[in-house]
Formats: C-alpha cells, structure tokens, sequence
C-alpha cells in the first residue's frame, strides 16, 4: 500500500511539471509604446523660418539737362544787341531753323498766339498744325540740338514715357499593417503623434501669421510713398516752366531790342528758333511730368509684386519646414507602433 502511495505521487509530480512545461509562455502585448521613443517624437519641432524681404524696386529718375547749343544762342543774342555784330552762333542758329523748316511753318511758329503759349504752360496740348511741326523739328538733329533734351524715368528697367504656390501636407502613411498590437499602446502612439501634429500645427499657424504681418507693413509703406510721389511733381515742374518762360521772355526781348538793326531774315529765324525751342521745351516738361507721375503708381505696383513675391516664398519656407517636421512625426508614428508590437517568445 505503501509502494501504491509514492507510486501515486510520482506520476502526480510528472504530470504537474507536464501541464506547466505546455503553458503558453507568450508575454502580454504592452500597454504603452517604448518611453524612449516617446519622448524622440515630442523632440520634434517646426523649424523657424527666417523671413526674406522683398527684393528693392530698381527705378532711375527722369533728368533734364540744358542745351548748350541755346545757351550759346541766348549770349549770342545779347552780345549782338550790344554789339551790333551777329556772332557764329547766332548765324548758325538761324541757318539750322530754315534749313529744317519751311518759311510757312517757320510763320506759323512765329504766330503762336498768347493763349495758346499760355493753354501749354498749364499742360495743355498743342493745335494740330503746331503738333505737326514739332514733330518734324524735334526728329531733325540739328535743330533738336537747341532743345532741352529730357531723360524719361524706369521703373525695374521699364521706361515710363508720358502717354505665386504651396501644396497640402503630405499624407503620412501609417505603416504599421500586419503588425500584431495592442490596442490600447497603439491608441497611446496615436495619441502622442496628434498632441505633436497640434504643436507643429500651431507653430505654422505662428510663422504664417508673422508672414502675413511683415507682408502689411511691406505694403502699407507704397500708398503713402507714392501719395508723396505725386504731391512733390506739379511744384517742381511749375518751377521747371516758369524758368524756361523767364528765360523766352528775357531772350526774346532781347531779340526785339535789336530788330531794327537786324537783317530781317536773320530775325525772323532767331524768332522762330525761340518760339520752337520754347514750344517743344514746355511739351518735354508735361510729358516728363506725366510720366514722373506714371512713374509714382509703377513703383507702388511693382513694391506690390515684389511683396507678394517675398510673402509666397515665406509661405513656401514654412510650408517645407512644416511638411518635413510632419513627415518625421509620421516615421516617428510608425516607429511607436512597433514597440507595441509582442514579438513573442512561445515555442
């Protein structure tokens, strides 16, 4: 009975050390992804972008430059009225008048009338058969050569005469498929993956509003400047006529002083010479104040297209930033989702 006993038992022990040597040791999922990497994917962060500033608007200013050929012709006139002798220039400048005109419009310059001279001052165009004349006296060079010779304005290498993209975020994949997990660490990795996306969310959100602000104060700065613009043009080219008219008046009284003395000829070309140096001087200076105003608007359009420019390469820099910081994040994700993984350790 005793032999039963310890028989009993033995096969009682062999049994229990079988039933525990088939228990499944496979160990539970995690309930939390690794700390570790937790803590990498908070690391991540927006970098900051330093904002570029619009590249400057290019504009050369209108220039005006005095004819030598006229002063020499306004000395020459006085020295002959003192004189009684026509210097060189004075014939010169008779000769070059009648050469380029004909005797009827050289008339017909001659007999622009007050109102019409006073109608062009006040920017004012001309009649049509005066038009014409001008015309033809300003394409002939020599003639010309006794003008005011103007330099019109440009705006970014344009001559002012008178008359943007950013996608979507990309989509992260997941990449977590055919991975055994736990629901609850995966949540947790999730979890952790969208408090990051909110962080990188809102730090574009920042640096977005700081494009959008600098892009304002770009702009505000162009309305005002070319208000100025404008304003400073009608007292600087009134000064500008009223000088060339003192200096018609002076030169023409001069001529007239001299008249009786004066080869008839000789005067009515020297009195043309001034008439059309006159008219044309005063048409340039409208012209080239029109197109200084024309010039005003253009540098505020082309400031405008040059912060537009800068604010969509901004918008572009953050948008790069941003979609590289999230595309980390989303490895960062996957990366997370492993270690929820039980790689197992069961037979």
């Amino acid at each position: 009975m005793k032999k039963n006993t310890i028989t009993f038992l033995t096969y009682g022990l062999a049994l229990m050390f079988m039933m525990a040597n088939c228990k499944d040791d496979k160990k539970p999922d995690p309930l939390a992804p690794d700390s570790d990497l937790v803590d990498a994917i908070n690391k991540i962060e927006l970098a900051d972008v330093s904002l570029v500033a619009p590249q400057p608007v290019v504009v050369t200013e209108s220039k005006i430059e005095t004819s030598a050929q006229a002063a020499a012709l306004n000395n020459g006139i006085r020295d002959m009225v003192t004189s009684g002798v026509a210097p060189e220039s004075v014939k010169t400048a008779g000769s070059v008048v009648s050469a380029a005109l004909s005797p009827e419009e050289m008339n017909a310059v001659r007999s622009v009338s007050p109102e019409v001279l006073a109608a062009l001052e006040k920017g004012g165009a001309l009649p049509a058969n005066l038009k014409a004349i001008q015309t033809k006296a300003a394409a002939n060079t020599a003639l010309s050569a006794y003008f005011t010779k103007v330099t019109y304005p440009t705006v970014q290498g344009v001559v002012i005469k008178g008359q943007r993209t950013s996608g979507g975020s990309p989509e992260i994949a997941d990449a977590v498929e055919g991975i055994l997990v736990s629901d609850v660490c995966l949540a947790a990795a999730e979890a952790e993956y969208q408090k990051v996306k909110a962080k990188l969310d809102a730090s574009r959100a920042t640096q977005l509003s700081g494009v959008a602000t600098r892009f304002a104060s770009d702009l505000a700065v162009l309305a005002p400047a070319e208000a100025s613009c404008t304003a400073a043009l009608p007292t600087k080219y009134d000064a500008l006529r009223a000088s060339e008219k003192e200096t018609f008046n002076t030169a023409n009284a001069t001529l007239d002083q001299g008249q009786a003395s004066m080869d008839p000829a000789l005067y009515a070309q020297l009195k043309t010479q001034l008439y059309i140096a006159y008219i044309e001087n005063i048409t340039s200076l409208n012209s080239l104040q029109e197109a200084d105003a024309l010039a005003c608007t253009a540098r505020t359009t082309a400031g405008t297209a040059s912060a537009e420019a800068a604010r969509d390469a901004n918008t572009l820099a953050v948008q790069t930033a941003y979609d590289a910081a999230l595309a980390s994040a989303g490895a960062a994700k996957a990366t997370l989702a492993q270690s929820c993984h039980n790689q197992g350790g069961g037979q």
